[in-house]
């Protein structure tokens, strides 16, 4: 089912201004035809007021997901979380950085062509999170090597995407 992006953090001093101008986004897996190693994430994000919707295919093996989409690689490691949530980290690489923010329409001046990145993601099947489980998850933050409060935090008042709204980034299937 859809999953909100709740909380998150990066290590990446690029990807943090990206995650301040994030509004909200929100995600659906879906079976892929081509079988049960594969399925197909849907993701909308509402960045500066303006959704941006695409889809890729993405491959699991174990509590490990790999996608390879718009000169990034990303690896998600599934870890454990509060019911209904969904946290993971991610390790990212990134070539072509200004081209991908070029389709997303944002801005790209300062960024470097190639960079790397950790990040810790939560998901929940609601907009809201309680704050018990916001506490469980800036301390698996700190002990996974993130400080402080998180880059993201969802505030209620923006609103998502709705599931044709925006313009869909070439390439995505």
């Amino acid at each position: 089912g859809q999953k909100h992006f709740l909380a998150g953090y990066t290590d990446q001093k690029f990807l943090k201004p990206m995650l301040k101008i994030t509004d909200s986004s929100w995600v659906k897996v879906t079976e892929s035809p081509a079988g049960n190693t594969q399925v197909v994430m849907e993701e909308r994000n509402r960045i500066n007021g303006t959704c941006v919707r695409y889809n890729v295919t993405v491959t699991i093996a174990g509590n490990t997901m790999k996608l390879s989409a718009f000169n990034m690689t990303s690896e998600f490691h599934a870890l454990p979380s509060c019911d209904g949530c969904m946290v993971y980290m991610i390790n990212s690489t990134t070539k072509n950085a200004k081209h991908i923010l070029q389709l997303m329409r944002l801005p790209h001046e300062d960024v470097p062509d190639e960079f790397s990145a950790r990040s810790l993601y939560l998901l929940g099947r609601g907009q809201t999170l309680a704050e018990s489980d916001m506490e469980h998850f800036k301390k698996q933050a700190s002990c996974l090597g993130f400080s402080g409060e998180p880059d993201f935090i969802y505030n209620t008042e923006k609103s998502f995407c709705g599931e044709d709204e925006g313009f869909r980034l070439p390439h995505s299937s």
